[in-house]
């Protein structure tokens, strides 16, 4: 049950104004002319090609329960707070443009004790903060292609000598495939695997393969078409749907599958789109080195559990993936997670091509080695509920003073952060953010403030807070972009040694340690050795 009486904010009254009721003219509320601009601003703003051709995508967690935000509506629905103090005045006044100003709030320590407090109680879990909205777009049907069509090929003999229980899951697997745990009720024996390699599924692979014989991403174990629908994942199985054919070669002769590829064209929606739209800071270091950073926003992040107890949930969450560049060529890219974070050469990591038989399956390198040479956009994992990004899909263990907890991912939906971004420039000398010529009327005082994307976190008389060795349920909501190292000599995020990695997998559990003078609950929440350089 949950007490009211207890919460940190007062419940506001029916007299209340309402809350602003829009949040996408917020992107347009800069207030720079760009026809004012020289030509040598202009250049400075000026995002070069190369950032987009190897722009990663993002493969979302099958099962998340907090997808992509997008932080214009993330402000309809806080108000500013000073610890745990509302800031009159200026509750309905925080948007994009004027987020900065809280940095003047007095006894703010320049905003460092600003907090953006959820309106609504969390543990409801509102819309805005879940954003289901906002999940990426899945792949359109082919027009010439009916939902009656029979499929080319298939043997559902497959099926003889699976339980009548098991055969049961496979006839009702479109409902199954939604539900978080799709794994705990699919067909055969499971057993884990270290790699997370059975299409790329949640740690899973079928008993007696080493890479299991699963087409569906969701890691069913199975070759027949009741297997290989709509989710299917033709790198690690023979997909038995027109809309996803097998790969063969990059130059993949269609004539020989008996049917035409799908005009992109013809696609209602360009696959793989959010509404949310991801934030791209380029930052020029000098001597040939550029680095382009991929933020991503959630309203909430969800904490992992110890002993089936959960900790680190906190309002606001920002992850990046990072792509450095030298004289125009892509060298290594940084994954943030929590408090660390890995990186590796470009040539390490895994990377996608658009299949050129016009379906929306990607080709991956892990699994196609002809392809190595031609794909360019490197493929990153987002994990269930933290949302720390992974160069591989499956389990991902790391320790904190109390215990060893792990990240999940998986190839759930795919986010293209192209289709929809702003976009800037950064002098880190300066510490100077500039809209670039893509928007050049997005508002950039949202980057200056710094304070935090969520709230405090509750006191122990909150009866949603608890705290087990000295670990809180709640922590401090993060800082944003500004404040993740963007002038970073190294690739790292964190200072001092900076290790680049030449292949995947193979290292042992990340050792987060405590911080010294930290926010309470801040271990959990990644935010410790942060500056604005």
């Amino acid at each position: 049950m949950l007490f009211t009486s207890g919460w940190t904010w007062q419940e506001g009254g029916d007299d209340d104004p309402p809350r602003s009721p829009g949040f996408v003219p917020f992107w347009e509320s800069g207030t720079e002319d760009p026809d004012k601009w020289s030509q040598r601003e202009k250049v400075l703003r000026e995002i070069p090609d190369y950032v987009f051709a190897h722009a990663p995508y993002v493969h979302l967690f099958s099962g998340e329960e907090f997808w992509p935000s997008d932080i214009g509506e993330h402000l309809v629905h806080i108000s500013p707070h000073l610890n745990y103090t509302l800031i009159k005045g200026v509750e309905d006044d925080c948007n994009l443009t004027s987020l900065d100003q809280l940095n003047a709030i007095q006894d703010s320590k320049h905003g460092r004790f600003v907090y953006l407090q959820s309106d609504d109680n969390v543990e409801e879990h509102p819309s805005w903060l879940t954003s289901d909205h906002n999940i990426p777009s899945a792949p359109s049907s082919r027009s010439d292609v009916g939902p009656d069509d029979a499929w080319p090929g298939g043997d559902e003999s497959e099926l003889d000598g699976v339980r009548p229980d098991q055969q049961n899951v496979l006839l009702n697997h479109e409902e199954i495939l939604v539900i978080q745990d799709a794994h705990l009720a699919s067909p055969g024996d499971l057993i884990a695997s270290t790699s997370g390699r059975c299409g790329g599924n949640s740690g899973f692979t079928c008993e007696g393969s080493t890479f299991g014989n699963c087409c569906s991403i969701h890691g069913w174990c199975g070759k027949a078409d009741l297997y290989c629908d709509t989710y299917c994942d033709p790198l690690h199985g023979i997909c038995k749907n027109l809309l996803h054919p097998p790969p063969e070669t990059p130059k993949m002769d269609l004539r020989k599958r008996g049917h035409e590829a799908p005009a992109a064209q013809a696609r209602q929606t360009p696959f793989g789109k959010s509404n949310a739209p991801a934030i791209l800071v380029v930052v020029d270091k000098g001597n040939g080195t550029v680095d382009a950073f991929w933020f991503f926003f959630y309203s909430f992040n969800q904490g992992q559990k110890v002993l089936n107890i959960r900790f680190g949930n906190h309002v606001g969450d920002w992850e990046h993936t990072l792509v450095r560049f030298h004289n125009g060529q892509p060298e290594s890219v940084f994954f943030s997670e929590h408090d660390f974070g890995s990186a590796y050469t470009w040539e390490a990591v895994e990377k996608y091509l658009p299949n050129p038989d016009g379906s929306d399956t990607m080709l991956g390198t892990l699994s196609n080695a002809t392809i190595a040479s031609v794909a360019k956009r490197p493929v990153t994992y987002s994990a269930f509920g933290s949302h720390a990004m992974y160069p591989t899909p499956g389990l991902h263990p790391y320790i904190l003073p109390f215990g060893l907890l792990h990240d999940q991912t998986d190839r759930g939906p795919l986010w293209d952060p192209t289709l929809k971004l702003k976009s800037f420039t950064y002098d880190f000398h300066n510490r100077t953010i500039r809209s670039s010529t893509l928007n050049p009327r997005a508002p950039t005082g949202w980057f200056d403030y710094a304070g935090r994307w969520g709230d405090k976190y509750y006191p122990l008389s909150d009866p949603r807070q608890y705290r087990l060795a000295g670990q809180y349920h709640y922590v401090d909501g993060p800082t944003g972009p500004k404040f993740k190292r963007l002038g970073r000599e190294g690739i790292c995020q964190k200072k001092g040694v900076c290790r680049v990695r030449h292949w995947l997998g193979g290292h042992r559990p990340k050792r987060v340690r405590a911080v010294d003078g930290g926010e309470n609950g801040g271990l959990l929440g990644g935010e410790s050795g942060e500056d604005a350089t």
